[in-house]
């Protein structure tokens, strides 16, 4: 395989510093250091010869010779000393490692792991250990469970946080389908706790787990009742984007069929009075109630 420039360049930067500390130094020795054959290094020490800082004359040239199969460095030209990173460098460097580990099967990350924690601790002063935080790309690896789910026709375990309860819930469900939305991911599934078909937010979604129980054989149509609610709101609001998919336009604002009111309470009381929930009766007078209580509390 043919040697990159870059790989050629770092060699050539690495080169100069090991001359400079060893005074003397054979060709042959130096070329098995660099793991290198002797006319691969005599080229890189041609290139070298032509090196220098800007103005490039023989004043500013990296000055070296080659006699008798020894070679001698005059002037390095501040490439005296090993290259080191900068702290962003370094910063880069981890963070790369730490994508690089995530994404490796986990027989191979106890090798970028090590390095990982060596640029750590070299650069400890500057960036502590625990200033750096990486996650990878969860929603992907949780796509991925999920299919195969779908593909064995198997249930899922999920640990799932909702933010109108506030603890999370462990549930067994049955996925029927996904809904990719421009904000969001949907899971529409029949849920073992609930009796019911419920959806899922797979960004509120922890943990996953497949088990080795076959699905639940669901009849959309007939297993569960779901309620119909009408929402005036601008095109442009945050519930008319997040709900998009949902929504089915009508003459008095946007109709969407929902499973746990509550829901939908809260998302018209987040548009700030921008959306009104039209019906059913009982939801609007809810949120109405609701709308009172918080604005009593800035009296």
């Amino acid at each position: 395989m043919a040697e990159s420039a870059a790989a050629r360049a770092l060699r050539l930067i690495d080169l100069v510093p090991f001359l400079v500390s060893n005074p003397g130094v054979s060709v042959k020795e130096t070329a098995t250091v660099f793991k290198v054959t002797v006319p691969e290094l005599l080229k890189d020490l041609e290139i070298l010869f032509m090196c220098g800082l800007p103005g490039y004359t023989a004043l500013e040239l990296i000055d070296l010779s080659v006699e008798d199969g020894v070679i001698t460095i005059r002037e390095p030209q501040n490439l005296e000393v090993p290259r080191r990173f900068t702290e962003s460098e370094a910063l880069i460097l981890r963070v790369a490692l730490s994508a690089l580990e995530d994404l490796l099967p986990p027989d191979k990350k106890a090798s970028v792991g090590k390095l990982r924690a060596k640029v750590s601790k070299l650069f400890s002063s500057q960036i502590p250990e625990d200033a750096l935080f990486y996650q990878g790309d969860t929603s992907r690896e949780k796509m991925k469970m999920i299919s195969r789910a779908i593909e064995g026709r198997k249930k899922l375990e999920i640990l799932y946080f909702n933010p109108l309860k506030p603890d999370k819930s462990r549930r067994k469900i049955s996925v029927l389908r996904v809904k990719a939305e421009p904000k969001r991911t949907l899971i529409e599934a029949w849920c073992d706790s609930s009796r019911g078909i419920r959806t899922f937010n797979l960004a509120q979604i922890e943990e996953l787990e497949i088990k080795d129980e076959a699905i639940e054989e669901i009849d959309l149509q007939d297993k569960e009742e779901r309620i119909s609610a009408v929402v005036q709101a601008p095109a442009d609001s945050y519930f008319a984007i997040e709900n998009q998919a949902q929504l089915h336009q009508i003459a008095e604002g946007y109709e969407i069929e929902i499973f746990q009111p509550e829901w939908l309470v809260r998302k018209v009381l987040a548009e700030a009075g921008s959306a009104v929930l039209r019906s059913p009766s009982m939801m609007a007078t809810r949120v109405r109630e609701l709308a009172s209580r918080s604005l009593a509390l800035y009296q």
